[in-house]
């Protein structure tokens, strides 16, 4: 998935794909939109996780907000944001982790109506 250029090109891949992502559900027709809240759910989920082991400081009692269909793509920007900006170049398993990131955006994507 991130071919030659190592973390450089993971950010790259998850940048696009995130982009992917938030673009596809801020001009998906609400009836769709509306129909991907289970997987919304466990992409946001799955960035929360990997949000909090690369540091992002969100309390161990945090739940997910409720959230309206129109309000998805804001909340997945959020969190892959905060991935991107709370890895440390010099962890050498940030890495793995961004993979991780990836991957459920990659998911979400397929998903998608």
């Amino acid at each position: 998935m991130t071919g030659e250029g190592g973390d450089g090109a993971l950010r790259e891949d998850i940048e696009r794909e995130l982009q992917r992502v938030t673009d596809r559900l801020g001009t998906m027709p609400l009836q769709r939109l509306s129909t991907t809240t289970q997987d919304v759910y466990a992409c946001a989920i799955a960035l929360v996780d990997v949000g909090r082991l690369l540091g992002v400081p969100i309390p161990a009692d945090a739940a997910l907000p409720e959230l309206r269909p129109q309000a998805y793509g804001d909340l997945i920007a959020v969190l892959g944001r905060d991935c991107l900006e709370a890895v440390d170049p010099t962890e050498a398993s940030a890495g793995d982790r961004l993979e991780s990131a990836l991957a459920a955006l990659v998911t979400l994507r397929r998903e998608l109506p």
